[in-house]
């Protein structure tokens, strides 16, 4: 439902490919970054009050981080890699384009766990008065203090904020918001526009299908046609077979049906949403080399980009999957609790202006939060939570300086992004042919295609010049 190359989520796939519970939503968030062991880095943990917006709560917990010196010269900053809705794994660091700036920089690097996610869980479940302290305000306040406390403690450099999708939100406006604390920010795919709904999401997605190949989006129109061909005629038996689904779909059911297309068009945004140059041409090719017969490779090309792995399309599952108010490998329950409450962020499939059609509403979606938090989650409550994020922090219309914004022009979340600069002190760099944040998740080579070596030259560059100014 939300981002995520937003995620190298077919590691996770590889892993969990035998799990029957694994479903659409589970493929919108894994580890932003490919992850391998690393010995550059020590964990470190540092206390923090659970309430960082209450001084009468004493109760309080412990936030995991990572930290290296490997690259750190006396006098240079400090980067401070923000984790989002993921586990943080410092290999991240050394393996992408921010290992390889930590070191143009001479950076003293550190990755900062996001509150409720992999090992910082400030409290043992995560019942409803528990999640209620997984709010971005809190998640400000946790790093504010942390820079403030390692300040305390000598490291009075100048501090950099770098974030990827969600943790790029977050960098932008903790640099808004503490400028004091923070000389500057990398942000990447930052959706900064808090909204509802991004149905522009298919869009982006069939608008880069089509500038791969003009026939490529044909084979998933005809496809997802076909599809609906067999619900109509009840094919349960076919559409299981095809799909390689969990169950035998149920389509009586309209949520599971609803559930199915989402499922499937997910799985080809997802394709756009993680592309590396080249690999778009692939699918495509695989697409038209079928499409004599279009469903079946609509659903070849879907299972392929998957690992096969067997996805549950049993709505009331999912449900019942995240209503658990325990830990689990899943984030889900956390990320989606954030996205009812105060961003947003769906991705209908409702605009008739992509390859699958008006298939699955927004409502279909936003049932999510009544189903698995509660009636009180509704449409209003969270249309006031992205009003109120809006209002703080500016929406595409931020007031902040010496922030670096990179939009990939194929990101299918880029609507909800910058398409200019703010400032010639906060520039947008729109990467030709970048996906979701995939300029700083993979490493710089040297045959990257122009525009991608052009962006990260870029970010070097400005941030250098941004340390050499004293305040």
């Amino acid at each position: 439902m939300l981002r995520l190359k937003f995620v190298a989520i077919f590691l996770l796939l590889a892993k969990l490919s035998t799990c029957h519970d694994l479903n659409a939503f589970d493929l919108i968030h894994g580890d932003l970054f490919e992850s391998h062991e690393s010995r550059a880095f020590e964990e470190k943990f540092i206390t923090q009050k659970l309430d960082q917006l209450n001084i009468f709560d004493d109760r309080t917990w412990q936030q995991r981080y990572f930290s290296s010196n490997q690259n750190y010269t006396s006098g240079s900053p400090i980067l401070l890699v923000l984790g989002g809705e993921w586990e943080a794994r410092p290999s991240v660091i050394e393996n992408g384009f921010l290992g390889q700036l930590a070191a143009n920089l001479s950076a003293y690097t550190i990755y900062l766990e996001h509150r409720f996610y992999g090992q910082s869980r400030p409290l043992p479940d995560l019942t409803l008065e528990s999640l209620s302290y997984l709010t971005l305000e809190q998640a400000f306040e946790d790093t504010a203090v942390f820079v403030q406390t390692l300040k305390n403690q000598g490291f009075d450099g100048k501090w950099i904020l770098v974030g990827a999708s969600y943790s790029a939100v977050m960098a932008s406006w903790a640099r808004a918001r503490y400028p004091h604390l923070y000389h500057a920010a990398y942000a990447s795919g930052a959706t900064v526009l808090a909204v509802i709904d991004i149905p522009e999401y298919f869009e982006v997605m069939g608008k880069a299908f089509e500038d791969t190949d003009p026939n490529c989006p044909l084979v998933i129109q005809t496809g997802m046609s076909q599809l609906k061909d067999l619900v109509q005629r009840g094919e349960s038996a076919t559409i299981t077979s095809l799909f390689n689904l969990a169950e035998p779909i149920n389509l009586f059911e309209p949520d599971d049906v609803y559930l199915l297309y989402y499922t499937v068009s997910q799985v080809y945004g997802l394709m756009v949403q993680g592309a590396d140059p080249g690999t778009l041409e692939a699918k495509c090719s695989a697409l038209i080399a079928g499409q004599d017969t279009p469903l079946q490779t609509f659903a070849q090309v879907y299972n392929d980009h998957i690992n096969n792995a067997s996805l549950s399309v049993d709505a009331s599952k999912v449900v019942e999957k995240y209503q658990n108010t325990n830990y689990t490998r899943s984030f889900i329950r956390q990320w989606m609790f954030q996205a009812c409450t105060e961003f947003g962020w769906f991705n209908s499939v409702f605009s008739p202006n992509q390859p699958f059609g008006p298939i699955v509403p927004l409502f279909f979606l936003l049932k999510f939060c009544t189903s698995v938090y509660g009636p009180e989650f509704t449409s209003e409550r969270l249309d006031a939570g992205i009003e109120r994020t809006n209002m703080l922090y500016g929406g595409l219309n931020p007031e902040v300086t010496r922030v670096i914004y990179t939009v990939g022009s194929i990101d299918p979340f880029n609507p909800a992004m910058l398409s200019s600069d703010v400032s010639a002190d906060a520039p947008t760099v729109i990467i030709e042919g970048g996906s979701h944040c995939n300029d700083l998740t993979n490493p710089a080579k040297p045959d990257d295609p122009d525009s991608f070596i052009d962006a990260r030259t870029k970010v070097i560059e400005t941030l250098a010049a941004w340390l050499a100014v004293d305040v």
